[in-house]
């Protein structure tokens, strides 16, 4: 990237897209940061929580995409998200010189959270230690900025009584995305971006504005986990934030071209 580059910007990288034996995925972001953007790296860890889920003999369980977490399995995802995953990104930044701070929602009361409640057909459903944020102090990310120090921020939150709640990763960044005013929402996550059809991936809508997503749900063109993913789009476009962009893991590699605008593969989405 030419040139000075400033900007707020979110980042969110699903656990998918983290190789902890590859230090060089992570070199756009560097790039980025080495330019003068404020960047905020928030992850998830779905793929790892399974993995030692298992490991400890127990079976991982969704309702409506969201895990169900028991306090068994609260302490798993915050020991994965919270220790692991978070301070291997930091090791992986800091070995690329940069000076990296790993943090989570609990941290300076970053993210205030309740406890998550789904209803189906009249009943409410209890998934456990689920959580929603409800307030942001973005007080630690801007003092970590002020002293040229890149956040990388796990999920895990804490409720009013400092009980810890699993948190999703792309609800986290969107609703620190509009606490910080960012430009821009990156998502790089599982999914290619905005489908036509779920099924087939040449079907990838590349740009969208705010207005045309009531008319994706009107139509019945999305479905499934992107209807909330672009419910979500819209709460962060309504919220200040300029540009939300959806990818796969592999666009990372083009951030550079993204930021100046150019079309890469993904779904951009503007106010």
């Amino acid at each position: 990237m030419d040139g000075v580059i400033l900007m707020k910007v979110v980042l969110k990288l699903s656990g998918k897209n983290i190789n902890p034996n590859k230090t060089t995925f992570l070199k756009p972001l560097v790039d980025l940061w080495q330019k003068g953007a404020q960047l905020v790296l928030i992850h998830g860890g779905g793929p790892q929580i399974n993995d030692f889920m298992e490991r400890m003999g127990k079976k991982p369980s969704f309702v409506q995409g969201l895990r169900v977490t028991d306090q068994e399995v609260m302490d798993i995802t915050e020991m994965v998200l919270s220790g692991l995953l978070n301070k291997t990104l930091v090791g992986m930044l800091v070995q690329h010189g940069i000076a990296a701070c790993g943090i989570s929602g609990r941290d300076a009361g970053l993210f205030l959270a309740k406890k998550h409640t789904i209803e189906h057909e009249g009943q409410f459903i209890d998934i456990g230690w689920v959580g929603d944020i409800i307030q942001v102090n973005p007080q630690l990310i801007e003092t970590l900025w002020g002293n040229r120090i890149l956040p990388v921020v796990s999920p895990i939150s804490g409720d009013s009584d400092g009980k810890s709640l699993n948190v999703n990763a792309d609800w986290a960044a969107s609703q620190l995305a509009i606490a910080l005013r960012a430009e821009k929402l990156l998502l790089f996550t599982d999914v290619p971006g905005v489908l036509l059809d779920p099924l087939n991936p040449d079907s990838l809508i590349r740009d969208l504005s705010a207005s045309d997503i009531p008319l994706l749900f009107q139509k019945g063109i999305v479905a499934g986990g992107m209807i909330p993913k672009l419910q979500m789009i819209q709460t962060v476009l309504q919220g200040g934030v300029e540009e939300v962009f959806i990818a796969g893991g592999a666009s990372l590699e083009l951030l550079d071209q993204l930021l100046e605008g150019k079309s890469i593969p993904g779904t951009r989405v503007t106010r």
